[in-house]
């Protein structure tokens, strides 16, 4: 990463600032901020791995959830969905999945891991190992069997799980996403969560989930 390699005093103010010499000319070196204030690039990241599972009608796959006294709120960078190719599967299919918010946490199931390194268990994890350790009213939950009470639908992805499928192969190597270049995040207050559960359509097949957020 290239630095600023030179600065200048502004006359007003006396206030110093830096400078980039390039081909004979100084250049303001400058920092974007998003809409909350932070320099781009400087929040602690996290993100949710939610490991191969069969697919099902009706099923709640995971939810994730920001529980009141967490003193901070969830910002989804991103929220994808990639079919697990390595599963022999004969289908003529494909699944809907879709993203909801969740007003209640889930119960049941298995609990995800802090820093996880089983390869078949979810998972929250660091995008750097120098962040901040995440509060523990950060939660998430493989398959959930209570709670994780519906609220607002938010987000859609349908694609093919049959391995030998074309279709599943392009799925698989670009995912399918329920947040992208909209320019918004998908925000997750205190007291709020968000879930992923498959549509009426039984299909066949397993499915990975990875979900990014910061903190707010």
């Amino acid at each position: 990463m290239t630095l600023a390699n030179d600065s200048a005093t502004l006359p007003a103010t006396g206030t110093v600032v830096a400078t980039h010499l390039a081909n004979s000319m100084e250049y303001q070196a400058m920092v974007l901020a998003d809409a909350g204030g932070h320099i781009v690039g400087t929040r602690d990241a996290y993100r949710l791995f939610v490991p191969s599972s069969a697919v099902g009608a009706n099923k709640v796959f995971f939810d994730l959830f920001n529980a009141s006294g967490s003193g901070v709120g969830l910002r989804l960078v991103q929220a994808r969905v990639f079919p697990n190719l390595d599963t022999a599967v004969t289908g003529t299919l494909g699944i809907q999945a879709y993203l909801t918010r969740t007003s209640t946490i889930g119960t049941g199931g298995t609990a995800s891991t802090t820093e996880g390194t089983s390869l078949t268990a979810a998972t929250i994890s660091k995008l750097d190992p120098g962040a901040a350790t995440l509060n523990t009213s950060i939660t998430a939950r493989l398959a959930p069997t209570g709670g994780a009470t519906a609220g607002a639908l938010i987000g859609h992805a349908s694609f093919f799980t049959e391995e030998t499928n074309a279709g599943a192969a392009v799925a698989a190597a670009l995912g399918g996403d329920f947040l992208k270049d909209s320019g918004y995040d998908i925000v997750i207050s205190e007291g709020t969560g968000c879930r992923v559960v498959q549509g009426s359509v039984a299909s066949v097949g397993n499915v990975v989930f990875v979900f990014d957020f910061v903190l707010a």
